[in-house]
């Protein structure tokens, strides 16, 4: 390995360039692989140099990944830089600039600035989440001045991404122009960030500033190396040094992150189910404050940029987490950072590092990953029963050595293409809000599938299917039982803001449709 190379703009170097040992960066991919950890990519910036650079096969540096949350410190960066161009002050009121506003108005909504949006304590009792509000289709800015203030605002800490929407509304007015491309002239083309990054729209015409954003995770990691050089970028200040230490600094300490539910955030006192709020350190504008005096920008489902100022690092990953699982940040904050510059051991590691990191990829299942002779050509039609999905209709056609899986609902077909023992890569509209947090994209999400068959009970044919949805954080499992000619189709996902598995669908066979046959025991 090179000690110093350059791709796209980011300086490259070795760990023991950088006094870290290799053997350190190793040890935390093993604990990755043994705890079990879908994690989607793993990069470590130290002292001007990226260290690491990891992405688990099918996920690679150039694809794009949804971010989450971590859009809610992209959206900060517009605020600030519409501060400093005058345009608005964090002090002003937020109905100042929705003068068109007709809904009633207390004291706590007339006393709400744009600093109570930054630092989540907006005056809400209730936190909205981007995947309850993507289901509304109605303003999203009335909905949200319409919302209850049982607090004074500035007194209570409540997460919110209506209110990071509402920055991005605010911007939106006070520029003229919406802040993805506000961001694109001023900080992502000066960075050279990917042309492949998307943002969401809301039915204001307004970006969703609080989620949408989809950007590789290089992006991700240059958000927190500008932070982490207070808005400076190869020698040029793109975001202003008050504003970026203002930003990651404690706004807010020791908050309570209050239980979430799918839909909401739970105020700091009210009781979730089965779960408990979380303490953390505290808040800046639409930055976390960590441990070790570290910030964060931090996304559902595993999306993190974590900033450790002292260690001069950033670390960016993304993955398929449960919002709960904290063990990635024990394994940086414990393992990873008392390690960075404490010095190399013996040279020759940094290539077994190479060698580790070009092995990455997503843990294969189990199963026979080919076509199943004994089920003859695998070709069917059927009729769904009544449901609540809206399926109406399923079919499977084998071509070569893969198979087109299809549903049909109000909305028409949308299929799937399956590779036996490989992935296949498409864009499908299979519908999935419901397990993929409300995402739903009209132009489709690009997956990769791959089929394999399983052994069933009591003489049934059971196929599986892998759907990658490989520029987000879901993985979905279909399984499809054959017996006595009907099929049912059961449907699960890695990660969600609320249900994990659909409930189970049953197909007749359609007239004149032929169905696999059943494997024959003698």
């Amino acid at each position: 390995m090179k000690d110093i190379s350059m791709t796209t703009n980011l300086p490259r170097a070795t760990p023991q360039s950088r006094g870290t040992d290799p053997a350190i960066l190793c040890a935390l991919l093993d604990d990755l692989e043994r705890q079990d950890i879908e994690l989607h990519s793993l990069l470590v910036w130290q002292d001007g140099a990226l260290i690491l650079d990891a992405y688990w096969a099918p996920y690679a540096p150039e694809r794009p990944h949804m971010m989450h949350s971590v859009t809610k410190s992209f959206t900060a960066m517009a605020v600030g830089l519409a501060v400093a161009d005058g345009l608005l002050s964090v002090d002003d009121a937020v109905l100042k600039f929705f003068p068109d506003h007709t809904g009633p108005i207390d004291e706590n909504l007339r006393a709400m600035t744009v600093r109570h949006l930054l630092t989540m304590t907006s005056g809400h009792g209730r936190g909205i989440s981007g995947g309850s509000w993507r289901r509304v289709r109605t303003s999203w800015v009335k909905d949200f001045l319409l919302q209850p203030t049982p607090h004074e605002p500035g007194s209570v800490f409540v997460y919110d991404s209506a209110a990071s929407y509402m920055l991005s509304a605010i911007v939106q007015r006070a520029t003229g122009r919406m802040i993805r491309d506000y961001l694109d002239e001023r900080i992502f083309r000066p960075m050279g960030m990917s042309r492949t990054m998307t943002w969401d729209t809301g039915p204001d015409g307004v970006n969703t500033g609080g989620n949408g954003l989809s950007c590789t995770s290089e992006d991700m990691l240059k958000l927190g190396i500008l932070h982490l050089q207070d808005g400076e970028w190869q020698g040029r200040q793109l975001l202003p040094r008050e504003w970026v230490r203002a930003a990651t600094g404690m706004q807010v300490r020791d908050v309570v992150l209050g239980t979430f539910t799918g839909d909401h955030y739970l105020g700091p006192d009210e009781a979730g189910n089965d779960q408990s709020a979380s303490r953390r350190e505290g808040y800046g504008y639409q930055w976390w404050r960590g441990p070790h005096d570290s910030f964060s920008a931090n996304g559902l489902f595993g999306q993190y940029c974590i900033v450790l100022p002292k260690e001069k690092t950033v670390v960016a990953f993304t993955g398929g987490l449960d919002d709960n699982d904290r063990r990635v940040h024990g394994l940086i904050y414990d393992g990873l950072r008392p390690a960075l510059g404490a010095g190399a051991a013996v040279a020759g590691r940094d290539e077994r590092l190479e060698v580790r990191i070009a092995g990455l990829r997503l843990k294969p299942r189990p199963g026979i990953a080919r076509p199943n002779p004994a089920a003859g050509p695998l070709v069917g039609s059927w009729r769904v029963a009544p449901n609540d999905q809206g399926v109406e209709r399923i079919s499977i056609a084998q071509e070569a050595n893969a198979l087109r899986f299809t549903l049909g609902d109000a909305d028409g077909d949308h299929e799937v293409l399956a590779g036996f023992g490989c992935f296949m890569e498409t864009v499908t509209t299979m519908p999935g809000a419901r397990l993929h947090h409300s995402y739903q994209p009209e132009a489709g999400l690009r997956v990769l599938a791959c089929a394999r068959w399983l052994a069933g009970a009591g003489g049934e044919m059971v196929l599986e299917m892998e759907w990658i949805f490989v520029e987000t954080a879901f993985r979905d499992t279909v399984r499809l039982h054959f017996s006595d000619g009907l099929v049912r189709l059961t449907r699960s996902v890695n990660v969600n803001s609320s249900e994990l598995a659909l409930p189970e669908l049953t197909g007749h066979p359609a007239a004149g449709a032929d169905a696999p046959r059943e494997k024959k025991h003698g």
